[in-house]
C-alpha cells in the first residue's frame, strides 16, 4: 500500500471547530499475491539466510532484509511480522569510523537487535500481541521445484524445495532430471562409461 506523505491532518479554530480535515491518498502498489510471495522470500532471509540471527531470539513468524554499506560503515535490518514492522540501524555518522570485520554486516550487527526487540514486544503482557501467521491469498499455489533448474520438480530431481507461484509465474517442468539416468547425460563428451 502506498500512502502519500502529508503533514497536516486537521485544522481547528480556537473553539475546537474543525476548519479542514485531510487524510492521505492511498493506493495499492502490488497485489496480495505478489506481497505474499515477496514475504515468503523474505521469510527465507530470516529462517536460513543473512538474517538468521533473528532466530537466536525470536521464533515467531517474521520476514526481513539485511543490509551493509561499504567498509561496514552501516548495518541494518528491516523486518516485519503479520502485525508490526520495525528497522534497526547500527552505524556511525562519521564514515571514517566503521566496523573492521564481518561483524559489521546487517545480519550480525542489526538483525540480532531486531530479534530481541520483537521478542520483548511479543512477550510483553501489556501489549498482548496475538500470534498470527502470514496468510496465503487465493490464487497463490505451492509447488515443489528442482533446486538446480528452478523448474517444477520431477520424481528424479535430486534436490527439491517448496516455492510459491501464481498462474502467471508458475514455471515449466524440469527438463534435466527426466529419468533415473539423468547423470549419464552429464558425463563429458568423450567419456567412456563401463
Amino acid at each position: 500500500m502506498y500512502v502519500a506523505p502529508y503533514s497536516i491532518t486537521r485544522i481547528e479554530d480556537k473553539d475546537g471547530n474543525i476548519i479542514e480535515e485531510s487524510s492521505p491518498l492511498r493506493r495499492e502498489v502490488f497485489s496480495d499475491q505478489t506481497a505474499f510471495i515477496m514475504t515468503s522470500m523474505l521469510e527465507g532471509v530470516v529462517n536460513g539466510g543473512t538474517g538468521s540471527h533473528v532466530r537466536d531470539f525470536f521464533q515467531l513468524p517474521a520476514a526481513g532484509k539485511t543490509g551493509t554499506t561499504t567498509e561496514f560503515a552501516d548495518a541494518w535490518f528491516v523486518g516485519y511480522t503479520p502485525q508490526i514492522a520495525a528497522s534497526v540501524w547500527v552505524g556511525f555518522d562519521n564514515k571514517s569510523v566503521h566496523f573492521k570485520t564481518w561483524d559489521g554486516q546487517g545480519g550480525r550487527a542489526a538483525a540480532p537487535i531486531w530479534g530481541r526487540f520483537m521478542k520483548y514486544v511479543y512477550d510483553d503482557p501489556t501489549i498482548a500481541m496475538p500470534l498470527e501467521y502470514f496468510e496465503k491469498p487465493a490464487k497463490v499455489y505451492a509447488d515443489t521445484i528442482c533446486m538446480e533448474t528452478k523448474k517444477l520438480a520431477t520424481p528424479f530431481c535430486p534436490d527439491k524445495m517448496i516455492e510459491y507461484f501464481t498462474d502467471q509465474t508458475r514455471p515449466g517442468n524440469c527438463e534435466k532430471h527426466t529419468t533415473s539416468k539423468w547423470r549419464e547425460g552429464e558425463q563429458g563428451a568423450g567419456t567412456i562409461s563401463f
